[in-house]
């Protein structure tokens, strides 16, 4: 007959040395029994909402409480599988061997029972050390996690005190733990981080403007206009080309005004109207060349033209009618030729005013034209948050919520391209807040404050573009607030310059223009790196992927 837990001949050969022979309390066991269904219950649950990739109840996050951020890294992950998963598995045999504490049986079932358990509290506890190292190098924390490791902690520190197990075991069980989390580890650092994306390619809608890079003469595409008066870089305006998709505008602009020169020919009309009519109705010579001589060149003709006179008069006061008569008509026929001369040079001088300000007129600022996704939009670089040159040989657009720890992950990737190459690249950073508050394509009620984050940064962008790149990039190192992110932005555009601009309506009808191209490309998660022909959505973490999808998607602006 087999010994039971509770025989007094535990101690003989077969038996457990040094082990105690007394059956564990039952307290004792249903004390263990919750600690591992507290455990398994939110294994499973972090398991499954980074399945169904949602938002965790309660930890919307902050500086050091980010769970999104440390369920969404790296180390989230072995074998791209959430680590809750194998988790939850480890918890779930626990408590299925803890239905055998009590029970009366052979000592191979006590072996089996006491020995799994402390195997698996050590493992428990052993990995816990190593998940809440990671977060403490991270400086963010996730309370469910966190509760889950101190679930392990106290199971492997009362099976490393409980006389159930015999000091061999507990030797044995802690040198296997050891090993099963060191490979956990180190699988962990030798997979490469996972892309969670899919491409989704666009059937072309054609065109008749060619060339879906550079275009000035865009007649028949949709333009996507941003909205605003101004819509350029500061200095810098154009006028709209016919048929382009118009932004909201703040009022009248540009009022309606007579043609270039119809006010001056009027004016010019006026003058001489009134001022080339005599007394008795006919037009003066003196009159006529005041309006089309400069004024040096008239006091020259009218010296000219009375000295001659002047001097006769004085040389021959007793001249006869017949004299003066002739003197009269030969004066008169010399400033008729006088006329002539002056008004041949001063159309001369006129014609060249004309075209040397002609030619001074500034041509207007020339559009870059982008088209994107099957050429179902199109932007101007001068248009829309920027980042790089607008001169840029590769661009491609962005579609990012500053709340999405997806999003934060993709932008790594995106700085690795962008120090690869360098000026050749630009991104077109356009924020699609996950809030329904100013989404309505976004699904539930999560990302609280995305709207107004997003706001702050088209407020930077619009107040000093150099500086977005900087603001833009402090944003995704960490989860940030509405107010840490106002802060910031405040201390690089300036507390006034940005309340002004927040207390406006364009940042909201840029955010609400960049809505319309989410939902113009079918919506669904965010990131969305878009190209002229696909789109990437779903977190890339890796720089050399996205680089392929660079050199593939944008061949076409190779030089």
């Amino acid at each position: 007959m087999q010994p039971s837990f509770d025989s007094s001949g535990v101690g003989t050969p077969g038996g457990f040395s040094g082990v105690s022979t007394e059956m564990p309390s039952v307290r004792f066991v249903w004390s263990l029994r919750l600690i591992c269904a507290l455990a398994l219950g939110i294994s499973v649950y972090l398991a499954w909402t980074a399945f169904m990739m949602g938002n965790v109840y309660g930890c919307s996050g902050g500086d050091l409480i980010d769970c999104e951020h440390i369920l969404t890294s790296h180390w989230s992950k072995v074998v791209g599988v959430p680590v809750s998963v194998p988790a939850a598995g480890l918890y779930a045999s626990l408590i299925a061997l803890l239905a055998f504490a009590r029970q009366r049986g052979p000592e191979r079932l006590r072996q089996l029972v006491w020995g799994g358990m402390t195997l698996g509290s050590l493992m428990a506890g052993l990995a816990a050390l190593w998940f809440v190292g990671l977060q403490v190098s991270e400086m963010k924390f996730c309370p469910y996690c966190l509760l889950v490791h101190t679930c392990g902690l106290i199971l492997a520190c009362t099976m490393l005190m409980s006389p159930l197990c015999p000091s061999s075991l507990k030797l044995k069980s802690a040198g296997i733990s050891l090993m099963g989390v060191a490979t956990l580890v180190v699988v962990q650092g030798a997979t490469p981080k996972p892309d969670m994306f899919e491409t989704v390619r666009y059937d072309e809608i054609p065109t008749s403007v060619e060339g879906a890079y550079s275009t000035n003469d865009v007649t028949e595409l949709e333009v996507f206009e941003a909205p605003g008066e101004v819509f350029e870089a500061p200095g810098e305006a154009f006028a709209p080309p016919v048929g382009a998709f118009e932004a909201p505008t703040f009022g009248d602009a540009a009022a309606a005004s007579d043609p270039i020169g119809t006010n001056d020919s009027a004016n010019l009309k006026s003058s001489e109207s009134s001022e080339t009519t005599t007394k008795d109705g006919q037009p003066s010579v003196a009159s006529t060349l005041l309006l089309i001589v400069p004024p040096r060149l008239l006091q020259s003709c009218e010296l000219f033209l009375t000295l001659p006179e002047s001097d006769e008069a004085s040389a021959e006061p007793t001249a006869s009618t017949t004299s003066e008569a002739n003197e009269s008509g030969t004066t008169a026929a010399s400033a008729v030729s006088d006329e002539n001369a002056t008004k041949e040079k001063t159309e001369s001088s006129d014609n060249g005013d004309n075209e040397k300000a002609v030619s001074e007129v500034p041509k207007p600022a020339e559009r870059r034209l982008l088209t994107f996704a099957g050429n179902r939009f199109t932007l101007d670089v001068k248009q829309w948050p920027l980042l790089g040159r607008t001169d840029a040989k590769f661009v491609f657009v962005e579609m990012f919520d500053y709340t999405c720890p997806h999003c934060r992950n993709t932008h790594q990737a995106i700085l690795g391209a962008q120090k690869q190459y360098g000026d050749d690249l630009a991104i077109f950073a356009l924020p699609v807040p996950l809030e329904n508050a100013c989404n309505p394509a976004a699904a539930g009620a999560g990302h609280p404050g995305a709207c107004e984050m997003a706001k702050i940064a088209v407020a930077v962008w619009r107040l000093s573009p150099q500086k977005f790149q900087t603001f833009h990039d402090w944003m995704f190192q960490g989860h940030r607030t509405v107010s840490t992110a106002r802060q910031f932005a405040e201390s690089l555009v300036g507390k006034v310059p940005l309340q002004t601009e927040l207390s406006s309506a364009v940042p909201g009808q840029y955010i609400s223009r960049h809505v319309s191209l989410y939902q113009r490309v079918g919506s669904g998660q965010v990131p969305k790196l878009i190209f002229p022909a696909t789109t990437m959505q779903g977190e890339v973490n890796s720089p050399t992927t996205l680089c392929n999808a660079i050199e593939r998607e944008l061949a076409v602006v190779k030089k």
